[in-house]
């Protein structure tokens, strides 16, 4: 509404000399009836009709000193008695009523052409408004992307030396933050981020939000292999530092440096940016990185990558190897872990570690996901059929995979489809997964469980491990990780640990697997702390299908 007001302030000028110029004329059609105007009273009987009104009005009218005059109406009826009212008529010269109609109609013109004009600069107020709101950032009042990338092309096409660099930061685990203090509190953080960019840098380059808690500036940089650590420091200490009387958080930036030199494409200089700014999460002694062509080569890579990931079912590239798991007593097999890989056309055998990460974020892992559960249980419903002694497969479940709403439904589909024994399945999750969102993952498993499917915990130890937290997760299995494991055979506190909580596991009525085990020595030792079950390259590394099934034989 200010801002409204202000637009009403700049055309003061205007709107006083239009109410003048109506005031004027309004005052001069008052002059002229006032003044030049005959008032006439006539008596009429009520129960006179209108007829004879007019009649008697007309001849009235001959009796006037000028015959010119005009009738123009009623305009007051001042008494009335028993049976006569008198009426008073004013009558105007024909050229005095030309008069007062020209000022009319002027005056009519003039309030239409103020309204128009009024309407005309409102659309202009509204206009200017949109395009703010467009441009501008609602959070930070920063310019977004698109504004960036427009007032970033004029800068550079204005700019008085080549020597330009763009820089692309973002908050270090922002996500996190989010989760653990709220999105009040993350909001707080950026628009102190914005505030401080404005004070340090004020209206001397361009910065803006570009995307979620990701900032972008343009600058010129002068002397830029001495100056970029330092700018990469004062992005940390002065635009990085957080200090409001309600935020008690440090907060991590990761910066990503791009030198411009000739380069005039501007989306270009931004992703070029935003690839050094990742690469700089990789690094352990610095937060910044400056963009090379190798960052673009390994961004095709795994562009091309994930180009061809979401064709590798179709193509029928991957497979499965299994890796047996034993009891550590009598050596036989008792259960195997189902292990993707994929078989790529030119690359040649891709570790899950390099694609699954991918698959993750875009979500095909969904779709692999549910292939390996109809593998698997296609194959075990061959392997029955056959008389072979089937023993329980592991299929891993990532977190994104739990979060699907008909993740139930499609496992009790297949499960019926194949006419597999529920019991012969085992769903692994990792004890990260597991200790996030607590309530809606213990649901998930609950869920998973009442099909008749056991759950385990894989990699226990890996995380945050808790003991606590397992009597609060609906698992039947868990999984010690080959890290708790290492040196057992030369430790004696590791193997008091491990037997530990192998006890526990066992007073809590959870099978447990020792995975990751590596030699004999670590087999002796294991006996001896009452683990029961192995899995590792002691007995068998992972094995191909035909080689899993002459096992089961």
């Amino acid at each position: 509404m200010g801002k409204f007001n202000n637009m009403l302030k700049k055309n003061t000028l205007c709107i006083i000399t239009f109410l003048v110029i109506v005031i004027v004329l309004s005052v001069n059609v008052f002059f002229l009836i006032h003044t030049r105007g005959i008032i006439k009273n006539i008596e009429y009987q009520n129960s006179v009709g209108i007829k004879s009104i007019n009649v008697n009005l007309n001849e009235n009218i001959k009796k006037l000193s000028r015959e010119d005059k005009r009738y123009i109406g009623i305009i007051k009826v001042p008494n009335e008695t028993k049976n006569i009212t008198n009426l008073r008529f004013m009558f105007i010269e024909e050229k005095d009523i030309n008069g007062i109609v020209n000022c009319i109609i002027v005056i009519l013109i003039l309030c239409m052409l103020l309204i128009y004009l009024t309407i005309k600069e409102i659309k202009k107020y509204n206009c200017k408004q949109i395009k703010s709101a467009i441009s501008k950032d609602a959070l930070t009042e920063l310019i977004n992307y698109d504004k960036f990338v427009l007032e970033s092309k004029f800068y550079l096409q204005n700019r008085k030396s080549s020597n330009c660099i763009m820089v692309s930061f973002d908050i270090d685990k922002f996500k996190l933050i989010n989760d653990v203090y709220g999105y009040k509190t993350g909001d707080e953080i950026l628009k102190c981020i914005s505030k401080n960019l404005k004070l340090y840098f004020g209206d001397r380059i361009v910065y803006g939000r570009l995307t979620g808690d990701v900032f972008g500036i343009i600058m010129e940089l002068y002397n830029k292999e001495k100056k970029i650590p330092y700018i990469a420091q004062t992005i940390t200490n002065k635009i990085g530092n957080i200090s409001s009387s309600d935020i008690d958080i440090n907060i991590d930036l990761s910066i990503g440096i791009y030198d411009i030199q000739q380069e005039s494409n501007i989306k270009k200089i931004i992703d070029n940016a935003d690839m050094a700014r990742l690469k700089s999460k990789e690094y352990r002694y610095q937060n910044y990185a400056i963009f090379d062509e190798k960052l673009s080569q390994e961004k095709k890579k795994l562009m091309q990558l994930e180009q061809d990931l979401f064709s590798s079912i179709k193509n029928n590239e991957l497979i499965l190897h299994y890796q047996p798991k034993f009891n550590i007593n009598n050596e036989k097999i008792v259960g195997s872990e189902a292990l993707i890989r994929w078989q790529h056309p030119t690359i040649g055998m891709i570790s899950p570690m390099a694609f699954i990460p991918i698959a993750e974020k875009t979500r095909f892992i969904n779709n692999i996901g549910k292939w390996v559960f109809e593998e698997v249980c296609s194959k075990i419903k061959e392997w029955t059929e056959e008389g072979i002694n089937v023993v329980p497969v592991a299929i891993n479940l990532s977190r994104v995979e739990l979060y699907q709403p008909d993740l139930i439904e499609n496992l009790k589909a297949i499960l019926t489809k194949h006419r597999v024994n529920p019991k012969l399945i085992e769903i692994e999750i990792t004890e990260t997964t597991a200790l996030n969102d607590i309530d809606f993952i213990n649901k998930k498993l609950t869920d998973i469980k009442s099909l008749g499917i056991k759950v385990a915990m894989d990699d226990f130890g890996t995380g945050n491990s808790n003991l606590s937290n397992l009597k609060d997760i609906p698992i039947d299995v868990l999984k010690l990780d080959r890290s708790l494991l290492l040196d057992i055979e030369n430790n004696k506190r590791t193997e008091v640990m491990v037997k530990s909580i192998l006890s526990l596991s066992k007073n809590l009525s959870l099978s447990t697997v020792c995975e990751g085990v590596e030699n004999r020595n670590q087999v002796e030792v294991l006996k001896s702390t009452g683990c029961e079950v192995v899995q590792g390259y002691a007995f068998s590394k992972p094995i191909e299908i035909y080689e899993y099934k002459k096992l089961l034989k």
